[in-house]
């Protein structure tokens, strides 16, 4: 697959743009409550998709919106819980390990769902010239497998080590904050390789291949398969065919989460309502910002759940016709916790 720089950055100069035309706004919308949405870094997608919610949240939903880029998903699930931001993007490992007070939360938070989205997936990237081809040729390096905001990037470290017979000593697992940091390290030949969180098509992947500077570990889909038997049931499997990314001319198996945007229980059930319809009345002006747009939509949002929803998108689903008597049971059971 071909794709020119400029098409690569579109989508950030869009959202870069809609970010100036969504603070000119603020001082146009009725007088509604101002909530803020927590996302990822600058650059990810998390932090793209944010910022067309905000922008779409504040044109037809009439509500004032900012966006924080607070980390990653557990950054911003602590940040719902803290009451720092009123509405956050996160995988739904970080959002279910929050409701039940697992992992790295010590009590369960009064978190809630508005609307499913895209896959977010987790696979390895290997540093050209370190000479690394297979998972054997993991042992002897310097491997990212831990960040804090993302419990989850051990866990996988975790299984990938066990499924394939690895000795844990002979391997240098380390540390970082966020994924331009990673990529900083890979440029700088401080690390070898790291389990990297990433979307289809993502700018943070898709440059750093073309430069030169990473390509993937392709991980045999058995492996894989044996990897997903020691991790969460909030994980299933994931793969890009060939030519998703430059000069990857293989399937990478991958797993994979999906996003939710998450609130707190307490908040208004009308900016929830709000909220959940200026999105889903309006996905062909949100896959403007980002293709992802698109899979936030109501069945997607209405699929497999593991927290329950806020009251204000369950009066839309409602209104819609679309809430079961499925749904509900499934949302009754959820809230027992």
């Amino acid at each position: 697959m071909r794709t020119t720089q400029e098409g690569i950055y579109r989508p950030l100069l869009r959202a870069a743009a809609a970010f100036s035309l969504g603070a000119a706004l603020v001082t146009n919308v009725a007088a509604q409550e101002a909530v803020r949405i927590g996302t990822s870094s600058v650059g990810s997608v998390f932090y793209t998709i944010a910022i067309g919610m905000s922008e779409i949240i504040q044109k037809h939903g009439k509500v004032s919106t900012s966006v924080q880029p607070l980390g990653g998903s557990t950054a911003n699930v602590i940040g719902i819980g803290n009451k720092k931001i009123e509405f956050a993007i996160a995988n739904a490992f970080a959002s279910f390990s929050g409701y039940y007070g697992r992992y790295n939360f010590k009590k369960s938070l009064d978190v809630r769902l508005v609307l499913q989205g895209q896959p977010s997936y987790r696979a390895f990237l290997v540093r050209k010239g370190a000479n690394i081809r297979t998972a054997r040729d993991m042992e002897g390096k310097t491997i990212v497998g831990k960040r804090r905001a993302l419990p989850e990037i051990e866990l996988v470290m975790d299984a990938f080590i066990k499924v394939h017979g690895l000795n844990p000593k002979n391997i240098k697992v380390v540390a970082t904050t966020n994924t331009p940091e990673v990529n900083n390290a890979f440029k700088a030949g401080t690390i070898d390789a790291a389990i990297m969180p990433f979307s289809r098509k993502s700018p943070q992947i898709e440059q750093p291949i073309r430069d030169g500077v990473f390509e993937f570990l392709y991980i045999d889909e058995a492996k894989r398969d044996e990897m997903l038997k020691e991790l969460p049931g909030a994980f299933y499997a994931g793969v890009f065919e060939p030519g998703v990314f430059t000069d990857q001319n293989k399937p990478v198996y991958t797993v994979g989460m999906n996003t939710y945007l998450i609130t707190h229980s307490k908040l208004g059930e009308e900016t929830v309502y709000r909220v959940v319809k200026a999105i889903l009345e309006h996905l062909d002006e949100f896959a403007t910002y980002h293709r992802a747009g698109r899979q936030y939509n109501a069945k997607a949002a209405l699929g497999t759940f593991a927290l329950p929803f806020h009251d204000g998108a369950v009066r839309y689903f409602k209104e819609k016709g679309l809430w079961t008597a499925a749904h509900q049971a499934k949302q009754d059971e959820l809230l027992k916790r």
